[in-house]
């Protein structure tokens, strides 16, 4: 059975609480110093950026500030090239980027204009 845009949201949405869930309370040094949040943090990420690509163009559309290709390349990098996963660059994504990407699924829609 094929997924709708509405079960991949959701698994960001999920994905996007995991990743607080395992970094609440922490700083920099103390994500560094507990490898197993690390991987559990990039296997969220990951879990995120294959949800941003399977999400429809459509559904895309509606969500234009979001950087669907940057976070779906992410993935990539985190499964591909994971031997050169960079810590920092991890936690800036947490700190960075996590909160506005929730957000943005919060925004109204923007719809494309109908023909008429």
């Amino acid at each position: 059975m094929a997924r709708g845009d509405e079960a991949w949201v959701e698994d960001i949405v999920l994905a996007i609480a995991a990743i607080r869930a395992d970094t609440e309370g922490m700083d920099f040094a103390a994500f560094a110093a507990k490898p197993v949040t690390v991987r559990s943090v990039l296997y969220s990420i990951a879990v995120i950026g294959e949800a941003a690509k399977n999400v429809s163009p459509a559904f895309k559309a509606m969500y234009p500030d979001i950087p669907w290709r940057a976070i779906a390349g992410t993935r990539d990098r985190i499964v591909h090239e994971y031997f050169r996963s960079n810590t920092r660059r991890i936690w800036d994504v947490v700190v960075d980027d996590i909160d506005a990407l929730e957000n943005a699924l919060r925004q109204p829609m923007t719809r494309p204009p109908t023909a008429p």
